[in-house]
């Protein structure tokens, strides 16, 4: 299986796959006021009957020996890709950002996580300190993230991250949440972080930017993982750290960290930063199809979801 990408871009809309075998298919249609962005989750050869392990062996086959470099906030699902290469003895570097805001670091909470687990595991850690202040207010950040229609001014940080790396950067990703309520129903993914891909393809950067839903395979697995461990009224990050725990025991569950970008600094509103952009590049609203595998999993007839 290979990374297979198509941009297609006509007048008002924008069209890529991504993930091995192309099993994501992205839409964007470009409106006036506003933005309609569709994933859709494609049939393709599967098998999910086997452990994360061998499905991440397929997502890493791509790398061709190159290091891997895994960019590393202190969370749970770059701490799964970083267990998984040292189990398989793949060449692996945590890269962490220091976001410093008048010379101080104030993502302080992920840098202690990203320190104790690499210590811990004797990995290799490499620290990349962006000014954050400096880098919005020359409008770093919307050179960015124009192309691709983002509105999320953190995400110009990730890219920035990504050019600073010299090997095979991975983004931990996510894969799409499975609501219970009523009828058993995916979050769309949002055009934010469904750009990671495309951006290095741009770039002719070679990496992952959403290793855990990467394959068809990875996301079947932990759609299923959700369902069997979802409790009514439990945090997601509680879930999650359930869900990992038995993929990977020494996976050590926390509170959640809600970013950086949420830090409040003063003379630094990272809010202005996100108006601007919408008042230049429009917002875009969320929706997702999925393929017959997923319908038959989640037990539903429904194949379409624009919710949260």
């Amino acid at each position: 299986m290979l990374l297979f990408t198509l941009n297609i871009d006509m007048e008002n809309i924008i069209e890529w796959n991504d993930g091995l075998g192309g099993f994501r298919k992205c839409t964007l249609e470009l409106g006036t006021d506003n933005h309609k962005f569709t994933t859709e989750l494609l049939d393709v050869p599967s098998d999910c009957n086997r452990s994360m392990s061998d499905i991440f062996d397929d997502h890493l086959s791509i790398r061709q020996n190159q290091v891997v470099e895994v960019l590393y906030s202190g969370g749970l699902d770059s701490e799964l890709t970083l267990l998984h290469c040292l189990k398989r003895n793949i060449p692996v570097i945590a890269i962490t950002m220091v976001i410093r805001i008048n010379g101080l670091p104030i993502n302080t909470h992920d840098l202690y996580y990203s320190e104790k687990f690499c210590r811990t595991h004797n990995i290799t850690r490499k620290i990349i300190d962006l000014n954050a202040d400096k880098f919005f207010e020359n409008g770093e950040h919307f050179k960015y993230l124009k192309p691709y229609y983002i509105t999320e001014p953190h995400v110009a940080t990730h890219f920035w991250l990504i050019e600073q790396c010299h090997s095979f950067p991975i983004i931990g990703g996510d894969w799409p949440w499975v609501h219970m309520k009523t009828n058993k129903i995916l979050s769309p993914t949002r055009l934010e972080f469904s750009n990671y891909d495309r951006f290095m393809t741009d770039k002719g950067i070679t990496g992952i930017g959403n290793m855990i839903g990467f394959s068809l395979d990875s996301t079947l697995k932990l759609i299923q993982l959700h369902i069997e461990n979802h409790i009514d009224g439990t945090p997601v990050d509680i879930i999650k750290g359930m869900m990992y725990q038995k993929m990977e025991p020494s996976i050590e569950p926390r509170l959640r960290s809600y970013g950086w970008e949420h830090h409040k600094t003063s003379g630094f509103y990272m809010s202005q930063y996100k108006r601007d952009l919408i008042k230049s590049l429009h917002s875009a609203y969320s929706a997702i199809k999925w393929n017959t595998m997923i319908k038959d999993m989640l037990q539903t007839s429904i194949d379409y979801s624009d919710q949260f």
